[in-house]
């Protein structure tokens, strides 16, 4: 092999490797800030102690303005406090920490103040640690409702129907013993259920508390 041969290579192994870096660097310049992060990227948190955080609740008296079945806190200083053992199986752990942190992103229509807010004080917020926020949020996600019957029922209006998900969201009244009043999305047991259904009917309708399933839906008179 000559040398003539091995330094023609080598430069055309040089000029290859430049026009490389070239492009990579023309892409890196025209890219999104969208690109420097994974697109089905979310918050995630850590999961942490629910016994620890059972200890963050009472610490703050959070029981002052919820409540929570099955447990010994005391009773609440407001009448319409919102009961939470309902919704540790409807939500993600991240839901709750955003509900420590943020408690105006999501409001229940009959909690909001009249600048849509809530009135839950933000003043833990300059006094809980990170360590209690992720202990608490733990606490929060791990609750489930005492045992209660195999199935409940309740009325409401249809609000949205989600065929693609074969759900339909219910602006409901209270179903006593099992959820406070809210607009919630449930799966249908039956595709077919969907049918006879339209945004603005009103229904009664049957859950299977375990999963969480309608198992029977009719529409009432309005």
């Amino acid at each position: 092999m000559s040398i003539k041969f091995v330094v023609a290579s080598a430069v055309a192994l040089l000029n290859l490797l430049v026009s490389v870096s070239s492009i990579v660097a023309a892409e890196r310049a025209t890219q999104s800030p969208e690109s420097h992060h994974p697109r089905n990227w979310r918050f995630t948190m850590p999961k942490g102690d629910p016994a620890k955080g059972r200890a963050v609740f009472e610490k703050f008296e959070c029981y002052d303005c919820h409540r929570i079945r099955g447990e010994t806190f005391p009773d609440p200083t407001i009448s319409d406090a919102p009961e939470l053992s309902q919704m540790g199986p409807l939500h993600p752990l991240e839901y709750f920490t955003e509900s420590v942190l943020n408690p105006d992103a999501v409001v229940p229509r009959n909690l909001r103040d009249r600048n849509g807010n809530s009135p839950m004080s933000k003043e833990h917020l300059d006094r809980m640690t990170l360590r209690e926020l992720i202990d608490l949020s733990s606490y929060l996600a791990n609750l489930k409702p005492p045992t209660t019957t195999k199935s409940v029922t309740g009325v409401g209006k249809v609000v949205a129907l989600v065929p693609q998900s074969q759900e339909v969201v219910i602006d409901h009244e209270e179903i006593k013993g099992f959820m406070d009043a809210m607009t919630m999305g449930y799966k249908l047991a039956q595709r077919t259920q969907l049918q006879s259904l339209k945004p603005g009917d009103r229904v009664s309708f049957t859950i299977d508390s375990d999963k969480r399933t309608i198992t029977k839906i009719d529409k009432l008179k309005n």
